[in-house]
């Protein structure tokens, strides 16, 4: 690459081109000479002309100047690029990406490669003699690229110390939804943390369920997010939905509640010695009240409107729901 004195003009250019045979000298003042000439490497600045570059397969680059222009002034910078001419050098599609993705490296070595050997830290396979190998890494951190290559008789080695980042993936949590009642209107879905995130299976639409559109059965509720570094993670729980019709009759699974209907006091008393969690649902499934009870318990409603509600007991073998009707005078 040849650069010419910043003030030349482009017939001084052509002139120069025609004379010495050079085809792409860079241009002078009408084309923005003095950024191309006016050269300071390692404090050694390089302001005669023709000033001229040699970059070597290495990309180690070399500036000079040369007068007359001749070919042979390369010549001295050709020999410092290495007795072999060998060099290691490779290209990533990316170099920063989150756990259990992978990375294709592709192979730009120059000379003649006829064998490569790859160190790869933190990744899998860690090693590879393939020319452009794929590497899955499944552990955060920062990570060394390692590339030998051999022509036969001569070999080059490359690192790139910390070249792969490799983000760690978000921690995702969700509650367990148990029971819901198929009869509830569709209810917002929550429970899924960090916040933000999305969820979806059987019965979901923006973010909420719909009894009724998935049907009696047992149903996966998957929740997904993504972080700031575009890493994604999910997480699944179950959801059951069921008839609560009739379900009232609740003597037969030992838990009484009564009276029921009630102006809004309700006793709930169990023959089971077990701490019970109550919650208490209105018709949408969303959660008004919640309680722990040993034995029995009063559930107080005199401040909710007539209508059905839904009392939810977690026990530590399962989930039972039982219909509530609320009829004050």
């Amino acid at each position: 690459m040849w650069g010419l004195s910043p003030s030349d003009n482009n017939t001084q250019i052509n002139n120069y081109k025609a004379q010495y045979g050079v085809s792409n000298p860079c241009a002078g003042t009408e084309g923005g000479g003095p950024q191309a000439i006016n050269i300071v490497n390692s404090g050694q600045p390089f302001l005669g002309y023709p000033t001229y570059i040699v970059v070597c397969p290495d990309r180690t680059v070399y500036y000079d100047v040369c007068w007359p222009p001749n070919e042979n002034c390369f010549d001295p910078y050709f020999d410092q690029c290495g007795a072999t001419g060998l060099s290691a050098m490779f290209e990533t599609d990316l170099t920063e990406i989150c756990q259990g993705q992978q990375i294709s490296f592709s192979d730009e070595s120059v000379c003649d490669i006829s064998s490569w050997s790859w160190v790869f830290a933190g990744g899998t396979p860690a090693t590879s003699s393939e020319q452009n190998p794929v590497v899955t890494y499944e552990t955060a951190g920062n990570f060394d690229v390692e590339l030998t290559v051999s022509n036969g008789s001569n070999s080059a080695t490359t690192t790139y110390t910390g070249f792969i980042t490799v983000n760690e993936l978000p921690g995702v949590t969700l509650e367990s939804f148990g029971e819901v009642c198929i009869e509830w209107e569709a209810f917002e879905l929550s429970g899924g943390l960090p916040e933000g995130g999305e969820y979806s299976g059987t019965g979901v639409s923006d973010g909420t369920f719909d009894p009724a559109l998935a049907g009696m059965g047992t149903f996966m509720i998957t929740y997904t997010f993504e972080d700031n570094n575009e890493c994604v993670n999910f997480v699944e729980a179950e959801i059951i939905v069921t008839s609560c019709v009739g379900i009232e009759d609740a003597e037969l699974s030992g838990i009484r509640i009564y009276p029921n209907p009630s102006d809004g006091i309700f006793t709930v008393s169990s023959m089971s010695d077990e701490s019970l969690f109550v919650e208490i649902l209105n018709s949408a499934g969303q959660s008004i009240k919640e309680m722990s009870i040993n034995n029995s318990g009063i559930l107080n409603l005199t401040d909710k409107v007539n209508g059905i509600y839904y009392l939810r007991i977690k026990s530590a073998e399962k989930y039972q729901i039982i219909k509530l009707i609320l009829m004050k005078e």
